[in-house]
Formats: structure tokens, C-alpha cells, sequence
């Protein structure tokens, strides 16, 4: 058989029964799993969202109403900048970053390779802390500015995927906020309980869990050897993730250490029916359909020399 007829074989067994539409474009997986951090249950996490920062462009960010040490920034909820219906949740909230980056040293930031992908890239953004639903203007000391990259890997071939950056921040970060613990040998296996922080499509940071490591899904069982050789580099979750989502860190839920970066998804919303605006897309959540990649942190080029330079 070849592989135009295993995919028809493939989508004519998944959409029999209650599975009907089940293959079209989705990224939120059986139930919605994102929760504001003040009320996640688990203080480990909570404390660990501190140590999370959204990127944002500089022009975004303008002088304040309320004097010198605050900012403010644009009130656009998510209804307006993605359409999404107003019934949906978090529709009425502020969207503001457009990736995520996580510390690793009290003056290093770790994200995704294609969110920051030159030094004007780098120049011409800024990273915030705290920034959570209530928040109304950015207290100026939470607000960091990108001094340079150290290191940033973005590309992808037959056999490999790289998609990581470090990038200094212009000063150090106050103490409070902790550089999370890393992954830096062996591999988190199949079936690991993860947990991810970030701002989903801008959002105020959110944590969603109630997600493991999978196994092949449907598309990379097309192409099984090269899958699994390109997965050395990565794995797939079932992690609740949009864009925005983008360079989050991926916890171990059970050990609290980072096992990879938020790097790809599915598509984030589709039109819905008989209206004008959007909701998030919905998948099944098994194997066969998990696809959200994360770049495992063990496969960063000098990772352990990185960190001890900046004193970890």
C-alpha cells in the first residue's frame, strides 16, 4: 500500500462513528487544560511562572500615565486581535507577547530559535515578567531588553530539527526569580507526565498540564525510521499550546525539570460554524493525533559550559 493510500485507509477508520470530524486542524486536546497561575494547585509551578517572561516588541511599550517606573502597553483583548468568539474563554483578556522565554541564569533567557533570530530581532524586543490577567501597566523593573544572543540554532532537514536561542538579558533579574532547572543528560521517556507555562496566543501567562509524552502520530507513521531518528531531538505532546506558546518551558510534572522547549503546534483556531469569528481548534487526545513539538534542551551545543559561565 502505498502512502497516499494508507493515509485514505488511515482517514476512513478515524472518522467512522462519534470520530466523524475528528482529523480536522486542531490544537486544544479533550478538555481545556490552561489555568491562570494563582490558581494552579501545585506551588511549584506557581512559583516557577515567575522565572517565565513573554517577548514583546519595544513599540508596544510606551511611557506611563502613572509615572516613570511603569509602562503601558496597548489593551487588546483576544475577541479583537484573533477574532475568537467573545464566548470563549480568556476572550476578554489583553494579549501582549508574541513568544515565551524562560531563565536559565539570573541574566539568561532560554526560547525558541525562531523567536529570536538575529541581533536586530534581539534589539528591537523586550522581555516581561508578571505579566498575568489583572495586569493593567508593567512596573518598569519588570520589563528586561535583549543585550545579545549567545547562542541560537533555527533549522530543520530529513533527519534533524534544531530550534533553540539563549539570549543575555541587559541586566540581571531581582532574586525573587529563580533560573529553572534544566534536563542535561539522558532523555525523558514515553508516557512523562509535562506540564508547560506560557502565553498562549499573548495571553497572560497560563499553566496547562494533564499531558504525557506520545508516541508516533499519524503523520510521522508514514515515514516511521526517519521519525523516530528525528525524534532524538525532540518529542510530542498533547500539551494545550497556541502560538505565543512558542519557546515556553516543558516541564516533568513529577520532577519539576524542564525536559524541553514549546517549539510547533497544530492550528490554533478554525471559523465557528454558521458564525464570523473564531474558537480553538479540538483534538482527540491520543496518540494519533498529538502534535506539539518540543526541542529537548539536551541536544544545546555547550549547554553545561553556557551555564556555568553565568554562574549555575
Amino acid at each position: 500500500m502505498n502512502k497516499i493510500n494508507l493515509v485514505i485507509g488511515l482517514l476512513s477508520l478515524l472518522c467512522l462513528g462519534p470520530t466523524a470530524n475528528a482529523f480536522a486542524p486542531k490544537v486544544i486536546y479533550g478538555a481545556d487544560n490552561r489555568q491562570e497561575v494563582g490558581e494552579y494547585p501545585d506551588a511549584r509551578f506557581r512559583e516557577m511562572a515567575l522565572s517565565v517572561a513573554g517577548k514583546v516588541r519595544k513599540f508596544k511599550l510606551q511611557s506611563s500615565r502613572f509615572g516613570e517606573n511603569f509602562v503601558d502597553f496597548p489593551h487588546v483583548n483576544l475577541s479583537f486581535s484573533q477574532n475568537v468568539c467573545t464566548r470563549e474563554r480568556f476572550a476578554e483578556q489583553f494579549t501582549l507577547p508574541h513568544c515565551t522565554g524562560f531563565l536559565i541564569a539570573p541574566d539568561l533567557i532560554m526560547t525558541a530559535g525562531h523567536c529570536v533570530t538575529n541581533q536586530l530581532d534581539c534589539e528591537s524586543s523586550s522581555w516581561i515578567f508578571d505579566y498575568l490577567p489583572q495586569t493593567e501597566y508593567l512596573e518598569k523593573k519588570n520589563v528586561y531588553n535583549c543585550a545579545r544572543i549567545v547562542q541560537q540554532e533555527l533549522s530543520s532537514s530529513l533527519f534533524k530539527m534544531r530550534d533553540y536561542a539563549i539570549i543575555q538579558l541587559d541586566r540581571k533579574v531581582s532574586a525573587e526569580r529563580k533560573p529553572l532547572r534544566l534536563r542535561l543528560e539522558d532523555k525523558a521517556k514515553l508516557g512523562t507526565p509535562l506540564v508547560v507555562i506560557g502565553h498562549p496566543t499573548g495571553l497572560p501567562l497560563k499553566i496547562a498540564d494533564n499531558s504525557k509524552i506520545r508516541s508516533l502520530n499519524w503523520l510521522e507513521m508514514l515515514s516511521p525510521i526517519r521519525s523516530l531518528v528525528r525524534r532524538s531531538s525532540y518529542f510530542i505532546s498533547d500539551l494545550d499550546t497556541f502560538a505565543g506558546n512558542s519557546g515556553s518551558p516543558v516541564f516533568n510534572q513529577e520532577t519539576g525539570v524542564v525536559e524541553g522547549i514549546l517549539v510547533q503546534g497544530a492550528k490554533d483556531y478554525v471559523p465557528a460554524p454558521g458564525e464570523q469569528c473564531l474558537i480553538p481548534a479540538r483534538r482527540a487526545q491520543n496518540n494519533w493525533f498529538a502534535s506539539e513539538k518540543s526541542f529537548r534542551v539536551t541536544k544545546i551545543n555547550n549547554l553545561k559550559e553556557i551555564l556555568e559561565a553565568h554562574g549555575q
